[in-house]
């Protein structure tokens, strides 16, 4: 089962490099872009990063909002702009920078440095995943498409793979300390701008970004668009990948399943709260017992980033 999740990781990353896609279900990336219209994107104004967005201006259910320009969430930096760079240090003062991408993504699309911006990487992996720079991974990258498609005869391949890898945040060593990690670095910035991110910035920092939201205050069906949003800013990508298997197959669940490589579904942020549920029995459990946060760091989390 191992080296069978590998297998389908290393070529489910082979067609991102290859085809730079992926879908969602209609009915979650039409959410999407109604919660991004409503709320104006949350974009940062970056250009060469992808999905780059911020948490501020979300309403809390007693009444607070979350403060604008202080949490950025977005994609893999190694392409941002000197525009952007600029933009993160002296616009948004970033002072941390967390990745949550394992090894061989850094080697491959290693992060700018800033100044005054303090790097950190916890790698946020719960299930085997090949080393795409070695001799083994790069035996995966030819023909990735077409070995995915005979895959999928089901159209569940890619579903069935983030929901599983979604479930192993909540319950492998990985995953919980990548998520220690990150929410100490935001006790340490004490107000400070911080942006963490993965490679597409929608599963590993998507899921930091959903649980973050939801010890601030703000509501889960609002931490859930926030999620969905990666849709809206992913659609041409998405429409693109869905398009060039649907004209392979002509089986719409199959290119419905494989373009979602790169975007999200609402089913894959159910599985983690699902997770967290049946694991811990609610959010303020897995935020203690998981994540060893204390009812003082959590009011002091909400005290820096809620006004």
């Amino acid at each position: 089962m191992k080296k069978v999740t590998s297998i389908v990781l290393a070529l489910i990353m082979a067609l991102s490099v290859i085809f730079c896609a992926v879908p969602a279900l209609a009915a979650d990336n039409q959410a999407a872009q109604n919660a991004a219209a409503a709320n104006n994107h949350h974009s940062i104004g970056l250009t060469g990063v992808k999905n780059a967005r911020e948490l501020g201006g979300y309403k809390t259910t007693d009444g607070r909002t979350v403060k604008s320009g202080k949490l950025l969430r977005t994609g893999k930096l190694v392409k941002a702009t000197d525009e952007d760079k600029q933009k993160l240090v002296d616009t948004y003062h970033l002072t941390k920078d967390i990745d949550f991408r394992f090894d061989a993504e850094i080697a491959k699309d290693p992060d700018p440095t800033l100044p005054g911006v303090e790097y950190y990487n916890f790698p946020a992996v719960g299930i085997s995943m090949i080393d795409l720079t070695s001799e083994e991974g790069q035996g995966y990258t030819k023909d990735a498409l077409n070995s995915l498609i005979k895959m999928d005869k089901d159209g569940n391949l890619i579903n069935s793979y983030y929901k599983m890898m979604y479930r192993s945040l909540y319950v492998t060593d990985d995953g919980l300390n990548a998520y220690r990690n990150f929410f100490q670095q935001l006790l340490a910035a004490n107000g400070n701008t911080v942006l963490w991110h993965c490679s597409a910035g929608k599963d590993r920092a998507g899921n930091a970004a959903f649980l973050l939201l939801i010890l601030l205050g703000v509501d889960q069906e609002t931490a859930i668009q926030d999620f969905l949003n990666t849709n809206y800013f992913k659609q041409e990508e998405i429409q693109e990948s869905y398009d060039k298997v649907y004209k392979l197959t002509k089986d719409k669940n199959i290119a419905n399943d494989i373009a979602s490589n790169e975007g999200v579904k609402r089913e894959w942020i159910e599985e983690s709260i699902k997770t967290i549920m049946s694991v811990y029995g609610s959010y303020d459990n897995y935020f203690h017992q998981g994540l060893g946060l204390s009812d003082a760091d959590i009011q002091q989390l909400r005290a820096a980033y809620t006004e």
